[in-house]
């Protein structure tokens, strides 16, 4: 736990002038588990961006749970579809938070559509030690002009947009390094989203977003497809192998599961699909991937 003040200090403002500035700032250590805001009917409205130090928090933004770790945090407009908390399983949560003019919304909005409503900085992020100065300048009445508060404010939020756009980028070129990794290690049974998402440096939901934006599946769904698209193959050229051999051979220890996920995706079971093999040519697997 920190040991500088905890606290929330806010803002108002009499200017006719409609800029970005900052509504209020606070920093909270939270360990009860009735801790909970359900965005969808406050009263008060603003954006906030929220920032974990230290233990676990959690929210749920337009349907999607997501875990809130040391380093991780979220932007969201209040009154809005979200709803963040302590989670069970979590004995603390101490954060930052800022809550700013809806004049920020071009920004936000911006930035969901990119990386979506949570991000996690790096280690040597500058963003913790800018939000810890900006609390630091309120504690010590720092903040009384509106045109300074406008300033820091605007600053704040074209720096962090300029990041997360740098996170784009960096994430199309990381979710080719993820199709590539199911390429060539798709018959390994434990080959899972957490796998995938570990070895290109990704966070699961951002794998998940980048991946179906460039690919139309879900990385799970093309493992899948894969799968099965190389053991059609493989039933169609090997004849000596049993089914229980190719099965392994394309990442499923479970024979019976095996047949149950081949035909969910081929309307038929392994063995009729080799029985009439002999029929037809060579099927062409959907994606291009390396041969067994």
């Amino acid at each position: 736990m920190l040991s500088i003040m905890h606290q929330h200090i806010g803002f108002s403002s009499s200017s006719d002038l409609a800029l970005l500035t900052l509504k209020g700032i606070g920093l909270q250590y939270i360990d009860t588990p009735s801790y909970s805001w359900d965005n969808r009917n406050r009263k008060d409205s603003h954006c906030t961006i929220q920032y974990c130090i230290d233990g676990e928090g959690a929210i749920e933004a337009d349907g999607i749970k997501y875990p809130l770790r040391q380093k991780d945090a979220f932007i969201i407009d209040i009154p809005g579809a979200s709803h963040y908390y302590l989670p069970k399983h979590s004995s603390h949560w101490e954060f930052i938070y800022l809550e700013f003019t809806k004049e920020c919304l071009p920004l936000l909005w911006k930035i969901h559509r990119t990386i979506g409503p949570v991000i996690h900085f790096p280690e040597d992020s500058l963003f913790f030690r800018r939000m810890m100065e900006i609390y630091d300048m309120a504690l010590n009445n720092e903040l009384k002009s509106y045109f300074e508060n406008a300033r820091i404010s605007y600053d704040f939020w074209l720096r962090l947009t300029e990041y997360a756009m740098t996170l784009s980028v960096s994430e199309i070129s990381k979710v080719d390094h993820a199709k590539a990794f199911i390429d060539q290690n798709y018959y390994m049974e434990d080959l899972n989203l957490d796998l995938i998402a570990g070895h290109a440096g990704m966070s699961k939901y951002s794998l998940c977003k980048e991946f179906h934006k460039k690919y139309g599946v879900s990385p799970g769904k093309y493992l899948r497809e894969l799968r099965i698209s190389q053991a059609c193959r493989l039933l169609m050229t090997k004849s000596d192998h049993t089914l229980q051999e190719i099965a392994q051979m394309v990442g499923y220890s479970n024979n019976n599961y095996f047949g149950k996920v081949f035909k969910a995706e081929k309307g038929i079971s392994p063995d009729k699909y080799r029985k009439q093999s002999v029929k037809y040519d060579l099927v062409r697997a959907v994606y291009e991937t390396p041969l067994i």
